[in-house]
């Protein structure tokens, strides 16, 4: 970390002052990004109106800058490409993506394994898949790929679950909707949206990846429970070391689902894990959800947003597939009561080598002051890791883009610049959206990696499922490269490592999909360092 305006003798305190350092600039207006979301709300205040909406960070015209996929309710999507200047350009008619349905997500992948990044959107009635076509435009190959699912739709995330080199597909539901008979929900005498309670679950999808550009569901062949839960999402990650992508699904108003997965089959084990309820075994109501290695032990971590007037979750990962609950002694529970919280991040935007975390919030009843003790635009979280695995809300000190009260709902995350730092675009519900650009974190040393799999029957071109330990004297930092997390959205597919003040990483190792295991080593700080999957499957 840098020391520049702390002194050394507060050793305890170095990471809040170096935090300090870090400013978040609303960046949106010069960057020319104008897109608004519209929830076509109505005097019936049906739910999925309030539930929006998500977005994508993805290089869609393959050419090293960050582009900016927003996805619209009410309205036309809005695709921004990246001009390399801090400035964007809005292409979404030009790239023929402006359909977004009444979109709620979206996820990022190759799932051709032609070189570059395709688009799915879930939305309230059927999904939409963007194939790109590598000249700057997409089609639409929905009925074709077999994807279109017509329900209410949330999250969705890729991951290679058979390690055949080719990107499968899960796609989280959250209700049948709209009820029948269909009833106004109401509180105090006032019309409000309803809540998971009104309603009756509708099934997962699973897609397979055939490998041909056509997918086929086979959810409950593998182990999805079909009414298990309302579902927002979930995150795909190696929960228990074992080589392949395990399932981690977040339910409103109903226990958590966590799904391992055994190379063929899946094996529901929330309770078992630890992951399905809160510390006093209630279920809450799951939102969104972040993977990362917050403490540095090598163990994906699991944090999960919730309802106002309950808390966060925080699940540590001991090892074994077992999971602590620990919101409390994180110093995240408190604060956490007080607002409604949708999209978080686990990402280290002050590159000391440990992983903080931002929390999007903002209310789902646009008259809930009328009841609750609570707003309905709320301020956006951002919580800095002390190193000792505590965290402490300096979301007031931290730049003026954080001061900003709107009803915010998903997050992604990406250095958008390729100045080494992390930025934030945020989506708001019925309100423009918010690129806040990293001021500052790149002070201490960082190292950016892409990772390129070789394609079938090794990993996939997008390298997500890859692995990563980067170790420097004596930090040592783990993540994974994931698709589709957070809330309905899809951060960049690059990983970032802070080092703090050290200048090299003595070791870099990449555990693919396939099986194969990279070695690097004296790598150098400051760099976005592109790495091909090489060499034989290791036993």
């Amino acid at each position: 970390m840098t020391f520049r305006f702390c002194s050394k003798v507060a050793v305890l305190l170095l990471p809040l002052c170096a935090a300090a350092e870090v400013q978040f600039v609303d960046v949106t207006t010069a960057a020319g990004i104008t897109f608004r979301h519209r929830n076509g709300a109505t005097a019936e205040k049906h739910t999925p109106e309030t539930m929006g909406s998500g977005l994508a960070f993805f290089d869609y015209d393959s050419d090293g800058w960050l582009d900016l996929y927003f996805v619209n309710s009410a309205g036309s999507g809005g695709l921004y490409r990246n001009r390399g200047d801090g400035s964007f350009e809005e292409t979404t008619e030009r790239a023929g993506v402006a359909n977004s349905g009444f979109g709620m997500g979206c996820a990022a992948s190759d799932y051709d394994n032609d070189g570059d990044l395709d688009l799915y959107i879930t939305c309230y009635g059927p999904n939409i898949y963007y194939r790109n076509n590598g000249d700057g435009t997409f089609t639409d190959v929905t009925a074709s790929a077999g994807v279109g699912d017509p329900g209410l739709s949330t999250g969705a995330a890729f991951a290679d679950f058979d390690l055949d080199g080719d990107v499968d597909l899960y796609v989280a539901n959250y209700a049948v909707y709209p009820p029948e008979p269909y009833v106004p929900c109401s509180r105090n005498g006032m019309q409000v949206y309803c809540g998971p309670e009104a309603f009756e679950p509708q099934p997962d999808v699973f897609y397979r990846n055939e490998g041909d550009g056509t997918f086929t569901n086979i959810a409950e062949d593998v182990g999805l429970r079909p009414y298990a839960a309302i579902e927002f999402g979930g995150a795909f990650g190696d929960y228990d070391g074992d080589g392949d992508p395990d399932l981690y699904c977040v339910a409103d108003g109903s226990p958590n689902l966590l799904y391992r997965n055994d190379g063929s089959h899946f094996t529901e084990m929330g309770i078992l894990a630890g992951v399905a309820y809160d510390s006093e075994g209630k279920p809450l109501s799951g939102m969104g959800v972040s993977v990362g290695d917050y403490n540095n032990d090598g163990l994906a971590d699991l944090f999960v947003t919730n309802y106002q007037w309950e808390t966060d979750n925080l699940y540590r990962n001991l090892g074994d597939m077992v999971f602590s609950e620990g919101i409390f002694e994180s110093g995240l529970g408190v604060p956490s009561l007080t607002y409604l919280a949708w999209g978080a991040i686990f990402f280290d935007y002050d590159s000391d080598g440990d992983r903080d975390l931002f929390v999007t919030t903002g209310h789902h009843d646009d008259n809930v002051e009328q009841f609750d003790a609570v707003t309905y635009a709320m301020q956006n979280r951002l919580f800095a890791n002390d190193g000792s695995g505590r965290f402490v809300d300096v979301s007031d000190t931290a730049g003026p883009g954080l001061a900003l009260v709107q009803v915010s709902r998903g997050v992604a995350a990406g250095d958008y610049d390729n100045d080494g730092d992390v930025d934030l675009a945020i989506s708001n519900n019925n309100q423009p959206a918010v690129l806040l650009r990293n001021d500052g974190g790149n002070q201490n040393r960082w190292l950016g990696l892409k990772l390129v799999g070789a394609g079938p029957p090794l990993s996939s071109r997008d390298g997500i499922g890859a692995r990563v330990e980067v170790a420097a004297g004596d930090l040592v930092q783990m993540d994974e490269v994931r698709s589709g997390s957070s809330y309905l959205c899809q951060s960049d597919l690059r990983l970032y490592f802070g080092l703090g003040a050290r200048n090299q990483a003595d070791r870099v190792e990449i555990h693919w999909p396939s099986g194969v295991i990279q070695r690097l080593t004296a790598v150098k700080t400051n760099q976005i360092l592109t790495v091909f999957e090489a060499g034989e499957p290791e036993d």
